[in-house]
C-alpha cells in the first residue's frame, strides 16, 4: 500500500512538472496577447479555407508579401472561391500545424488564373493584409500575387484567453509538483527513523541481568528448611535414648 502511494505521488509530481513546462512554453510562444502565427510560401495563388480560418472563435489576419509586386487578398463564401479558381493552377492550405506554426500546402489545377480582384463574390478585400472575423463563417480567402511569382503568407490568430490559460497551467503544475515533491521528500527522510536498530550484545546482556533478584527472593526460604531438619533431629533423639 505504501509503495502504491509513493508511485501515485511520483506520477503526480511528473504530471505537475509536465503541466508547468507546457504552460511556460505556451505563455512564451503566444505572448501576452495570445498570438499564434503560421507561415508558408506559395508559388501560385493560395486558397485558405474554413478549416484554418474558422477553426477557432477568434479573428484571423492573413498577411502576404511578394517580391514581384502587390498582393490581392479577398474573403468570400468557400463555394464561390472554389468556383472562381476552378481548374486553374492554385495552391490550398491543407492544414495548420502547431507548435511548428507552419501551413501545409497542396497544389491543384493547371493554367493561369485571371485577375480576381474585380469579381463580385468578395465580402471583403484588401491589399497585403486582411482580417477575417467569425461572424460570417464559414469563409475562404484567396491570396493572389498580381505580378505572379512566389508569395510569403502569414496567418495570425490572436486570442487573449490563451495566454491566461497558459499561466493557469503553469501555476497549477507548479503547485502539484511542489506538494507531491514535498511529500516524497518528507516521506523519504522519515523512513530511516521508523526502522528500529538491531539489538547489540550489550543490550542482550543487560536484558539478562534482571533475573538475579529472583534468586535473592528465594534465599529467605532457606532458614525454614533448616529449622525443619533440626526439629526432626531433636524429635528422633529421645526415642534412641529409650
Amino acid at each position: 500500500m505504501a509503495l502504491a502511494r509513493r508511485i501515485a505521488v511520483a506520477v503526480a509530481a511528473l504530471l505537475g512538472l509536465a503541466l508547468a513546462v507546457f504552460g511556460a512554453w505556451f505563455a512564451f510562444v503566444l505572448g501576452p496577447k495570445g498570438t499564434a502565427t503560421f507561415k508558408a510560401t506559395s508559388n501560385a495563388p493560395l486558397v485558405i479555407g474554413p478549416n484554418v480560418l474558422n477553426r477557432v472563435n477568434a479573428p484571423v489576419t492573413v498577411s502576404a508579401d511578394a517580391a514581384s509586386g502587390p498582393v490581392f487578398i479577398g474573403a468570400a463564401v468557400p463555394q464561390d472561391v472554389d468556383q472562381l479558381v476552378a481548374q486553374s493552377k492554385h495552391n490550398f492550405v491543407a492544414s495548420a500545424s502547431f507548435p511548428a506554426r507552419t501551413l501545409t500546402i497542396e497544389q491543384l489545377g493547371s493554367g493561369d488564373l485571371p485577375d480576381p480582384s474585380e469579381s463580385h463574390i468578395w465580402r471583403s478585400s484588401a491589399g497585403g493584409s486582411l482580417t477575417v472575423t467569425q461572424d460570417q463563417a464559414p469563409q475562404s480567402v484567396l491570396v493572389y500575387p498580381s505580378k505572379g511569382g512566389p508569395v510569403d503568407v502569414d496567418v495570425t490568430v490572436a486570442r487573449n484567453t490563451w495566454f491566461l490559460q497558459s499561466l493557469v497551467a503553469l501555476v497549477v503544475g507548479l503547485i502539484v509538483m511542489a506538494f507531491a515533491g514535498g511529500w516524497l521528500w518528507q516521506h523519504w527522510r522519515t523512513v530511516p527513523e521508523a526502522v528500529d536498530p538491531a539489538p547489540d550484545a550489550g543490550a542482550t546482556a543487560e536484558a539478562v541481568e534482571p533475573a538475579e533478584p529472583a534468586m535473592s527472593e528465594a534465599e529467605p526460604h532457606t532458614p525454614e528448611t533448616t529449622e525443619t531438619l533440626e526439629t526432626s533431629r531433636s524429635t528422633e533423639r529421645p526415642e534412641k535414648a529409650r
